[in-house]
């Protein structure tokens, strides 16, 4: 019993002189773990429907102004198919016209 408690000893001693040497390693692959592990959660949580209704939504429209290509969400609206980018094409084109 005695010698089977040494070996136990010796291994674990063993055990914890190699884990004090290869601490970071051992530490950036329990980080590498843990960062796939949640972004498998992440993947399972997001719903891919919802994602490609809003890209669906996005729709790019050139600056009545300018000719700069702009979002829609982000674009100021005129009428039914004028988009400016900024007040100060609006105000140009007003000025212009």
């Amino acid at each position: 019993m005695r010698e089977a408690a040494f070996i136990l000893f010796v291994l674990f001693l063993l055990f914890g002189l190699t884990a004090l040497r290869y601490r970071k390693q051992i530490a950036g692959i329990l980080a590498l773990g843990r960062t796939l592990k949640e972004m498998k959660e992440n993947a399972r949580s997001d719903h891919p429907a919802e994602q490609i209704n809003d890209q669906a939504s996005r729709e790019l429209r050139s600056c009545a102004g300018c000719g700069t290509w702009i979002d829609t969400s982000a674009a100021i609206k005129f009428d039914r198919n004028t988009f400016y980018c900024s007040k100060e094409c609006v105000q140009r084109s007003m000025a212009s016209a």
